[in-house]
């Protein structure tokens, strides 16, 4: 299974010779630019299985937004290295002022340069698709090291540090799994999601949702 992707339009004006072989070549470099991150990937950096404790009895974090009280229960305490695969910031859902970004990581035998120049990701509607060549790796060990995590900054600092993700960079992320409540202004409750506490699950509910208490941000 291969993938071709073309794109054809037709200038407005007469494009002489040299410029043509100019636009050309400015494609091709960035074309290369932005899929060079793959080769540059060190299968050594993002090894490693996510750590995950369980916890109980851990007293909810909650904080206003946008008049709505969120409420984030602690499942988990988490902790993962792993390489960006995509990223989402914008019209996520109605809900994205409590949750305002989605990172999809790889790690593992994913993190590799040999299976990543076979494979294609997507984020959208809080969903990580991915296509992979026949024979790149089997679909159940991609299934299991490959997730999207539903990202709730747990500082400024943080924030700032979360909108400096770009695919390709060596993300690690520390902090807790939580289920999330968003009540409205009249203290109903608006929305629930609970988080997943496997990588190894699909469909909806197995994002990971993480109050992120530390981010660190490695261009590859």
């Amino acid at each position: 299974m291969g993938y071709v992707a073309a794109v054809e339009a037709a200038p407005a004006f007469p494009l002489r010779a040299p410029f043509r072989t100019k636009v050309a070549l400015a494609a091709l470099v960035a074309a290369c630019a932005c899929t060079d991150w793959r080769s540059r990937v060190d299968p050594a950096r993002a090894s490693a299985e996510p750590e995950q404790v369980l916890l109980q009895d851990e007293p909810p974090i909650t904080f206003e937004a946008r008049g709505h009280e969120v409420r984030l229960t602690p499942r988990a305490s988490y902790r993962i290295t792993a390489y960006a695969v995509d990223t989402s910031r914008m019209l996520l859902d109605e809900w994205d002022f409590a949750l305002p970004m989605d990172l999809a990581l790889a790690w593992g035998p994913v993190a590799d340069p040999a299976v990543l120049r076979r494979m294609k990701f997507h984020l959208s509607g809080r969903y990580v698709s991915w296509w992979a060549e026949d024979g790149a790796l089997s679909p159940r060990v991609i299934q299991d090291h490959v997730a999207n995590h539903h990202l709730v900054p747990a500082s400024d600092e943080v924030a700032r540090e979360m909108k400096r993700v770009r695919k390709g960079d060596l993300v690690t992320l520390r902090g807790k799994l939580v289920d999330v409540e968003i009540l409205d202004r009249t203290g109903k409750s608006a929305f629930r999601s609970r988080t997943s506490l496997s990588r190894s699950d699909l469909g909806s509910g197995a994002c990971e949702q993480l109050w992120v208490e530390a981010i660190d941000v490695n261009p590859p």
